[in-house]
C-alpha cells in the first residue's frame, strides 16, 4: 500500500486510489478495546478498526472494495507502506 500523509489518501502497490483516510473522531489506537491483534473496537463510533500492518495489498484492495467505509490504522513505520507525495514514491 501507498499513503501520502499530506493528502491522507490511500492507493494500491500499483498506484490506484482507494479511499482518503479520514476519523472524526481522531483516536488513539491504544485507547480502543482491543479484540485481537488485527482489530480493535470504536467505542466512540462502534465500528472495528483493522490493523493495516497484517494486510498485503490484495486484502487491502478486497476490503476496501467490499467496504468502502472501512476503518483502517496506518502506522508509518510499518513494513507494508510506502510514503507519497502527490501520488510519487519518496524515496528515502
Amino acid at each position: 500500500m501507498q499513503f501520502d500523509p499530506i493528502t491522507k489518501y490511500l492507493y494500491s502497490d500499483n498506484g490506484i486510489f482507494l479511499k482518503k483516510m479520514y476519523c472524526p473522531y481522531n483516536v488513539n489506537w491504544m485507547e480502543l478495546d482491543s479484540t485481537n491483534s488485527t482489530y480493535r473496537k470504536c467505542s466512540k463510533c462502534d465500528h472495528l478498526i483493522v490493523d493495516s500492518k497484517y494486510l498485503d495489498d490484495v486484502d487491502l484492495v478486497h476490503l476496501i472494495e467490499s467496504n468502502p467505509n472501512a476503518c483502517l490504522r496506518l502506522d508509518m513505520n510499518q513494513e507494508n507502506i510506502k510514503i507519497v507525495s502527490n501520488g510519487i514514491l519518496d524515496q528515502k
